[in-house]
Parts: C-alpha cells; structure tokens; sequence
C-alpha cells in the first residue's frame, strides 16, 4: 500500500512539473503584443494600415501589433503624453513634423541608434539618404525613422467646373484666378469654390503666409518672435478670408470640407496629397487636381506634412518587436504600398522612377503628380518651440477662425494672436539662419 501511495504522489509530481513547464513554454512563445498610435481612420489610410498589420504579423507570428487611431497629430500627441507619464507608453506612435521639438523636449523616446546598436538594422538604414534621415534628428540623436511627407494641392470637381462653363484642363493658378472663378460658380451654381483643410495644426495656414512672404516665427536677436503679423502675413490670411466674405470659399475644418466637397456643395478642396486615396474611393464625381493658389508670380512655399515613427517602449522584448515592425513599414515595399494606399511621397529614392514599384502608378495617376512636381516647393514644418508650444498653436488657430469665420480682420486677429504667441515662446532661444 505505501508503495502505491509513493507511485502515485511520484506521478502527481511529475504531472504537475510537466503542466508547469507546458505552461512556462507556451507563455514563453506568446506573441510580444505592442501598440501603435497613428492618425491613419478608416478614410485616411486606415485600411493600408490594417493590410501592413496583418501581413506584418503572418511573416511575424511572435508578434502581435494594436493599432489605435486618432483624429489628429496633436490628439495622439496628447494621449501619448498621457500613458506616458502613468508609466504605460505606446510602443510606437506616429509623430507629426509640427510636434518634432516639442517631442524631443518632452518625451522619453529611444533613439534610433539605441535600437540599431541593441537589434541591429543598420543596413536598412543604407536604403535612405542622409538628409532624410536627419528630417527626425533632436540634439544629434535620430528621434525616429521619417514615414510621411506630403504636401498640400487642390483636388476639384471637374464635373462642377465644367457646369460652370470653366475649363478643368486650366484650373485656376493664383489666388486672383481662384476668386475669378469664384464668381462665376456663384453666379452659375449658387456653390462656393474653394475650401481649405484647416485644423489646429496650422498646416495650411502656413502655407498661405509663407507662399506670401510671410511665416509662422522668426529669429531676432536669439529669440523667436511671431511672423504672424507680418504685413505679408496679414495680407495673405486676409485674402483667404475674403473668398469666404464674397461667398467663394466656405469656412470649415477639414472634416466638414471633406464631407462638403464629396457632397458636391463646393468646387475644389485644398488638403494633403495623403487623401488622395480615400477621396478617390469615395468620389462619384470627375476628381483632378490642381498646384496650391499661388500669390501673383511667387512661388508657392509649401510645409512638408507628414509624421515620423518613434519608438517609446521601456521594456526590451517591446523595442525589439516595435523595431521590426517600424523597419517593416519603412522598405521600399512598404513605401510603395504607403503612397499607393494614401498619397504620401516615397521617402527612398528612385521609387517612383522604377516600374517595380512606382513608376507606372505616378505616370497613371495624374493627381500624385501634382504633388511629386510640388516638391521643390516643399520646407520644414514650422513647430513653435518650448513647453507652450501647443498653446501657442492653439493661439494662432484660434485667431485664425476668427479672420476666416469674418469676426475680425486678419490685422487685428493676428495681431492679437502674435502678441499671445510672444508671451508663450519669448524665453525660447533659436540661432538665425
């Protein structure tokens, strides 16, 4: 009888410690699990990102990504800096160019060095150029891979010009041209013509000031300072806002443009060339391009938009896999698919030349095109420095409503914004160029 008890407690024992060690091993082949915030909904983007994930994770089956969406840069901006101080950071976040400063001041990322030099992928770095990948450098460090860059144009309603009696083949150029034609769809359709992207981004509120002569900041005597209230600043802001004033442009954020252009209740819809995809898709109408409205005979100065992929995991076995995924979106397949699936330009080169991968796409799609021949157009997305920098955004945001919903004039509205922005930023120091 003891023998058996013995025998039985033995292979108890032995059950046990082969469930545990079962139970330790598959633990041990769970897939790492990581998040990855980005801006991408399911009309900008989003279904790319859905396709890259799953394709990512049937080459990687030892890891599992979760992607979140947010409406905007300074949304996921926000909610990063959130989980991030509770001690619970996203592993991998899309940054917009705008927030570069404010991350690299703020945030704890790991530098691409630091992974390079703990995972590897030093040749995958050997597929970019230099200066892109100095676009996410912070203080000598290269805070994150560069992913996105685009640049602002005008898609159109071709079939909307052409009840106007406007030839679609000649859009307009200036914005001269554009209040012209603003007139003659008021009087034909009863519609606006134009509306322009806006958020608290700035984005193409730079644009406008910049292709005037004018700005966002400046550098004086080692200080930024406004430009908002430049001469070329106000006149360029006031411009836009008297399209609305006359009824040639309709004032409204960018998802409310969106929505209204699709609806056929306005001609033309300036904003990324990262929407081309999705407005493609959802379209019923003839959609063709345009270069963004120029001021006379300048040339247009354009914001690079975009964002940038940065790591923030604390735990090894998370920048590991966080690392993988962010060299996967950033091949020259993975580039390929990007600007097929949404509109950015192709951060290596030689893609849109090489029929492998994009060439024929650009030649067939008349609207990339736009974009691709603005490029030499494009500079660095201005981001007002230091801790304030959001507020002082917001500031600028706010007074901008103001002059394009009429309440004020752009002098005063900017000049107002300007002295606020001043207030916020004025122990920030910057070297002039």
């Amino acid at each position: 009888m003891l023998l058996k008890r013995v025998l039985f407690v033995a292979v108890v024992l032995v059950l046990t410690l082969s469930s545990i060690e079962s139970t330790r091993i598959a633990r041990a082949a769970d897939p790492v699990t990581i998040q990855y915030w980005n801006i991408n909904t399911p009309t900008f983007g989003g279904p790319q990102v859905d396709t890259f994930i799953k394709s990512f994770q049937e080459k990687n089956p030892d890891i599992k990504v979760e992607a979140r969406s947010f409406s905007g840069y300074s949304d996921v901006l926000q909610a990063a800096q959130a989980a991030i101080a509770a001690g619970n950071p996203p592993d991998v976040v899309q940054i917009g160019w705008l927030y570069r400063l404010y991350v690299g001041n703020n945030f704890p990322f790991v530098s691409v060095e630091d992974l390079v030099k703990k995972f590897g992928g030093q040749e995958h770095l050997k597929l970019f150029p230099q200066n892109v990948l100095d676009l996410p450098r912070f203080n000598g460090a290269q805070m994150g891979m560069a992913y996105s860059l685009s640049n602002s144009i005008v898609y159109f309603n071709a079939d909307l010009f052409k009840q106007a009696g406007l030839d679609p083949a000649k859009p307009p150029v200036t914005f001269e041209d554009w209040a012209k034609a603003g007139q003659i769809f008021k009087d034909k359709l009863n519609l606006p013509i134009i509306t322009f992207a806006y958020a608290d981004d700035n984005w193409n509120a730079e644009a406008v000031m910049a292709s005037n002569g004018g700005g966002l900041l400046t550098c004086a005597n080692g200080k930024y300072k406004a430009l908002v209230d430049a001469p070329e600043s106000i006149e360029a802001v006031q411009t836009w806002a008297d399209l609305n004033n006359k009824g040639y442009g309709l004032n409204l954020l960018t998802n409310d443009g969106r929505a209204a252009f699709l609806a056929g209740k306005v001609g033309a819809f300036s904003q990324t060339i990262a929407a081309r995809a999705g407005l493609q898709k959802e379209a019923s109408f003839d959609l063709r391009a345009a270069r963004f409205p120029a001021f006379g005979s300048k040339p247009t100065k354009l914001p690079g938009g975009g964002n940038m992929l940065v790591i923030f995991s604390t735990d090894d076995a998370k920048q590991k896999a966080a690392w993988s995924f962010v060299q996967y979106l950033t091949t020259k397949e993975g580039f390929t698919e990007w600007t097929k699936g949404t509109g950015y330009v192709p951060l290596i080169p030689g893609l849109t030349e090489d029929a492998k991968y994009l060439a024929d796409f650009v030649a067939q799609n008349p609207i990339e095109k736009v974009a691709v021949d603005q490029l030499p157009n494009v500079f660095s997305w201005t981001a007002f420095p230091g801790s304030n920098g959001l507020a002082a955004g917001q500031s600028l945001f706010e007074a901008m409503q103001s002059s394009l919903g009429g309440k004020k004039t752009a002098k005063d509205a900017l000049t107002e914004a300007a002295g606020k922005i001043n207030s916020l930023i004025s122990s920030e120091s910057c070297k002039a160029s």
